[in-house]
């Protein structure tokens, strides 16, 4: 395929933005409502393969049941004119979470959890309605540039997520113990090829790639992919503060929590997002106002933003200019002041003119 191609006679090719052993993204327009999109489409000979095909579908299939910010949107399935399967979604603007961190080396703590917040909300959506992602790592993470200019730290491809509901038979799309994911990021569960992934499994995988992008160092690390594995099954990682002391307490309790290769011990994905909330509050309170939680404690809005203007002009604005009210006030006291002066100058005069007056008649008597 080539810029200027006619895909379904509605998308047209802008240009490629990247291309794998399974297919190509493209830049793209919807011709018939003028709006900008992505193309991701299946080679021909990858299409041919049953289960490379039955993933391809998955990833539209899940990404369209959980529906949030931090999810890239699906916006349509279809099939080129040669055959090849392709997915429509929405074109994003920004870099993958692997370059940002290739440049940055370590983000900052307040930033990454605020962008993290609203993934893991995302996640604890997906899970409880049985799908989990199973490959969470940089490359499937892209900092994209929303519409008002903040940025929104999106999940990409559920192409290898798991259906925990439904056919038993379409569960998984490889055999029993073959391993799924990305070596460095996998959950001990995942590295010993056990059949009952659960949510907790995508905790683990955050919880790598926070410590990655706060220490830019990976949680555990061998020589190769069998001493890797072993490692993950079989060794604690070094606390998070070991590698970068100046983290914030209670997020590197976090990290290391998502870290315990006993999943029983790891927070589920709404813990997780309710911890890193608090974390965030703590380390930035002014940005945030509280808002009431019927169950105790303190609940802060997925998608935090700045503190509102008080409506009371006595009270002190969060952001902005400040409300200038004393000069006001003396303004209209000084006014008053000349007002009153003015009133007894004029009664002084008629006064002194009316004795004039009575005096002048009594003298001519």
């Amino acid at each position: 395929m080539n810029p200027g191609d006619l895909i379904q006679s509605r998308y047209r090719l802008v240009r490629m933005l990247g291309s794998g052993a399974s297919g190509t993204v493209w830049a793209a327009k919807n011709e018939l409502i003028d709006r900008e999109v992505a193309l991701k489409i299946l080679h021909p000979d990858v299409a041919a393969d049953a289960v490379s095909l039955q993933r391809f579908f998955n990833e539209a299939k899940a990404s369209g049941r959980v529906r949030s910010p931090s999810i890239v949107e699906i916006i349509d399935l279809g099939q080129a004119e040669d055959g090849s399967p392709f997915l429509v979604f929405e074109l994003l603007h920004g870099e993958g979470l692997d370059a940002w961190i290739a440049r940055e080396r370590m983000l900052d703590p307040a930033m990454l959890t605020e962008l993290f917040v609203g993934v893991v909300r995302a996640l604890d959506s997906a899970h409880q309605q049985g799908i989990i992602h199973r490959d969470l790592k940089p490359a499937n993470l892209y900092a994209h540039r929303a519409a008002t200019g903040e940025p929104v730290l999106k999940i990409l491809d559920f192409g290898i997520s798991k259906m925990l509901e439904g056919n038993p038979e379409h569960l998984t799309l490889t055999r029993t113990g073959t391993v799924v994911g990305s070596p460095a990021y996998m959950s001990p569960e995942q590295a010993a090829g056990r059949d009952d992934i659960d949510g907790r499994a995508d905790v683990w995988s955050l919880g790598v790639v926070m410590h990655e992008a706060l220490t830019a160092t990976l949680p555990h690390e061998a020589p190769n992919y069998n001493a890797l594995m072993v490692r993950i099954m079989t060794r604690d990682a070094d606390p998070v503060a070991s590698r970068r002391p100046d983290l914030p307490p209670a997020l590197a309790s976090i990290i290391d929590d998502c870290l315990r290769r006993d999943r029983d011990r790891r927070p589920t994905a709404g813990v997780l997002a309710a911890r890193l909330e608090a974390a965030l509050h703590d380390m930035q309170p002014m940005r945030y106002a509280s808002q009431a939680n019927p169950h105790g404690g303190m609940r802060l809005p997925s998608v935090p933003q700045s503190m509102p203007r008080p409506n009371l002009p006595s009270a002190p604005a969060s952001h902005g200019a400040p409300v200038q009210m004393e000069p006001r006030v003396a303004s209209n006291a000084q006014s008053s002041g000349r007002g009153v002066l003015l009133l007894a100058a004029g009664v002084g005069v008629a006064l002194g003119m009316i004795a004039l007056f009575v005096l002048s008649r009594f003298l001519l008597h």
